[in-house]
C-alpha cells in the first residue's frame, strides 16, 4: 500500500492543470488569481485529467469542507499544515 501524499505534493501536481474558476483561467504552472491559494476548480480539473487521484481529491475536500464552489480557495497555509 502506498503512503498518502501531502497536500503540498497534491497541489504541486494540480498546478499542471488550468484553473477555470470564475475569471481566473490561470495557465498550467501559473498561480491562481487567489495566490498564494489555489482554487478548488484547479484540483477538480487535475482530477478529471488523471493528474491527481479521486482519493487525493477527497483529501482536498477534507481541507476545504463540504460546502464549496469552484471558486473556493485552498489556502497555501493549509498545504503547509497538512504536509
Amino acid at each position: 500500500m502506498s503512503t498518502p501524499r501531502s497536500l503540498a505534493e497534491i497541489t504541486a501536481d494540480a498546478m499542471a492543470a488550468t484553473c477555470g474558476a470564475g475569471d481566473c483561467w490561470a495557465e498550467p504552472g501559473s498561480p491562481c488569481s487567489a495566490a498564494p491559494g489555489v482554487h478548488l476548480a484547479r484540483y477538480a480539473r487535475a482530477c478529471r485529467k488523471g493528474i491527481i487521484s479521486d482519493g487525493e481529491m477527497r483529501a482536498v475536500f477534507e481541507i476545504a469542507g463540504w460546502c464549496v464552489t469552484p471558486g473556493t480557495v485552498i489556502p497555501a497555509e493549509a498545504a503547509a499544515v497538512a504536509s
